[in-house]
């Protein structure tokens, strides 16, 4: 089966569109001629605008006019294949009206009605899924993960960065609160992280992460390393936070899209679990580790909100300071694929 032109609708969140990386190389590995498009939400566009993958980038606004429009540009397309890796009835609804040849994407019913082929999803949104739907589609998976995918042109070294430093993403929000780690557990181990390697702390996150990231900064400047730390929270875009995250000598932080695009960078990275599965979403390169708490019968429960959260809560610095020392003291060409299992 071959195809001229291409659509997949992609997810909202940053690390979906990470997780969708090795399926548009896959795309364009076995139909180099065709055209690939893809519809992101706005702020998602620029990690695709210079990808090898991608022929054009359509932007999926918010409002009814923005979406009627959308639709119509689609209907026009006349697409051979169209993949929506979403599976919300706006997604799927857009899916059945867009005259593509071939529709493909997820169960949802009974909206799921309008696809040609469709695969359930597994645990969650990721990569795991959206090689099944590759395999339903007879295409050939060509990269089995994301590190290195992520193409920015012209990317400098952004201004005011230490020479040494670590990558700090609480990446708290009211909508992952189940995720989170204590304030003073972050700052814990930053102090000692600064003590013992000289790492300057560099914290990033969106403008939601913005309060929680300053409880961390209250706390450390209460013990007077105020002077050192770098706070990026809510300052950087996603190709400038591209760009910071290659220089980094660290990265820790919760289960988050900041986590993949660093893991898709491919340095160190220390990503704290609690109600989500590595399995699914953990970081993809070799040079990452997953600490969790194992004896959680609870887990994975993917609950947005929690009473007890005990995978976060017990979860104690001396072992997430373990595997960043690991991390540090071992060379890449050390590090096997078994280093992402929970540490």
């Amino acid at each position: 089966m071959s195809f001229e032109k291409i659509c997949i609708i992609h997810l909202n969140q940053i690390g979906d569109l990470v997780f969708s990386l090795p399926l548009l190389k896959a795309l364009r590995d076995n139909f180099p001629g065709a055209s690939i498009h893809s519809v992101v939400k706005p702020y998602l566009g620029e990690l695709l605008s210079d990808s090898p993958y991608v022929d054009v980038v359509i932007r999926r606004e918010n409002g009814l006019k923005s979406k009627v429009k959308l639709l119509r540009k689609i209907r026009r397309a006349g697409y051979d294949l169209l993949i929506t890796l979403s599976h919300s009835e706006e997604c799927l609804l857009l899916t059945a009206l867009s005259k593509a040849r071939i529709k493909a994407g997820f169960s949802h019913f009974p909206w799921d009605l309008c696809l040609d082929i469709k695969e359930k999803i597994e645990g969650h949104n990721s990569w795991h899924n959206n090689s099944k739907l590759l395999k339903h589609l007879n295409i050939a998976v060509s990269k089995n993960d994301y590190v290195g995918l992520i193409n920015i042109k012209d990317s400098s070294d952004y201004p005011g960065l230490p020479e040494k430093f670590v990558i700090i993403a609480p990446g708290a929000s009211s909508k992952r609160f189940s995720k989170t780690w204590e304030h003073n557990k972050f700052a814990e181990l930053i102090l000692l992280l600064e003590k013992n390697y000289g790492l300057i702390p560099v914290l990033v996150g969106g403008r939601e992460n913005m309060d929680y990231n300053s409880r961390i900064i209250s706390i450390l400047q209460e013990r007077n390393v105020e002077a050192s730390l770098v706070n990026f929270t809510g300052k950087l875009s996603l190709r400038a936070l591209c760009s910071v995250l290659k220089a980094a000598s660290l990265f820790v932080g919760i289960d988050s899209g900041i986590m993949h695009l660093a893991s898709s960078m491919d340095i160190p990275v220390v990503g704290l679990f609690g109600p989500t599965d590595p399995f699914f979403v953990g970081p993809q390169n070799s040079r990452s580790i997953v600490v969790r708490e194992e004896e959680m019968k609870c887990v994975p429960c993917y609950l947005r909100d929690c009473k007890h959260r005990d995978c976060m809560r017990k979860l104690e610095v001396n072992k997430v300071f373990h595997a960043c020392e690991f991390l540090l003291n071992h060379q890449a060409h050390e590090f096997r694929n078994e280093m992402r299992k929970p540490f």
